[in-house]
């Protein structure tokens, strides 16, 4: 194994955290807006939700079917499947949780780094 990477400190964690929310915030509030008018099926579908008065953020999560499936799934899962033994941990999960990081080793290790 190589050197540990040192850890930055604190204040440019934050900075970092901060610059990534500006930056989506002004992909969103400008650079979205104005790639809207340079790609005509976007800017006829921004033009048919406004005539329609359709919440495109809402629309997506509440008129696919699939969602409604997918959160009943979600639903009875939690609720059906309690995890056994405490703290959550059980052996199938420790064993799952294995397999994940000797996959992912594997795929480090093996699979061509571009």
């Amino acid at each position: 194994m190589g050197p540990k990477p040192q850890q930055r400190p604190g204040w440019q964690r934050w900075g970092a955290l901060f610059l990534f929310l500006a930056v989506i915030w002004l992909f969103g509030a400008f650079i979205g807006p104005a790639l809207q008018h340079k790609i005509p099926l976007m800017d006829q579908m921004v033009q048919i939700a406004e005539e329609q008065d359709i919440d495109m953020g809402a629309y997506f999560y509440t008129e696919i079917e699939a969602s409604y499936d997918g959160e009943r799934y979600l639903r009875d899962t939690l609720q059906f499947s309690k995890p056994e033994g405490s703290g959550g941990t059980s052996w199938s999960f420790i064993t799952s949780v294995v397999i994940c990081l000797l996959l992912l080793a594997l795929g480090f290790r093996y699979l061509p780094n571009d």
